[in-house]
């Protein structure tokens, strides 16, 4: 079994914040308060903190629309989500977030948030990715057609704690 630390070196993990937007905030201000205001400031402050990623979803009321009208296409199986945006941050270790939830920087940008961002109802995850297709491209697959990512026991290690002795 692969050691911590080479554990870490080989997972990407990725943290979700589902957010919904003021009521009195239309779609089109929040749109451009996230990526006018917000993403390119937080882009320079997770980089400093050890980011390889970070990402913005948009789902506006037509997305999530066209989302209810598919999963009705499909027989109704899904249960789509109703927040307005999700933010994606894609690290090695969970160690780095202490740091950047300090950052007077990062602080300073989150007070920003306040007319446009709901503090209410935020979902959140975190878990490893596996990619599979890349720039069109089947990747991490060897040539007996197995993945190439260490097992399951290695992988679901808890990000935040050494594995089992």
């Amino acid at each position: 079994m692969a050691d911590h630390e080479d554990i870490k070196t080989q997972r990407l993990l990725r943290m979700t914040l589902s957010h919904y937007k003021n009521e009195e905030c239309s779609e089109e201000e929040m749109h451009r308060f996230a990526t006018e205001d917000h993403a390119v400031h937080a882009a320079k402050i997770h980089a400093r903190h050890g980011m390889e990623a970070y990402a913005i979803v948009f789902t506006p009321a037509s997305f999530r629309k066209a989302s209810r009208e598919l999963n009705a296409q499909l027989g109704d199986k899904w249960v789509i989500r109703d927040y307005d945006l999700q933010v994606e941050f894609y690290f090695r270790d969970m160690s780095i977030l202490p740091g950047l939830a300090a950052d007077p920087d990062f602080q300073a940008m989150q007070a920003m948030e306040g007319p446009i961002v709901s503090r209410l109802h935020v979902e959140q995850s975190i878990g490893w990715v596996e990619t599979y297709i890349k720039d069109g491209k089947i990747v991490n697959v060897d040539e007996n057609g197995k993945p190439t990512y260490p097992k399951f026991s290695a992988l679901s290690v808890a990000p935040n704690k050494p594995p089992p002795a």
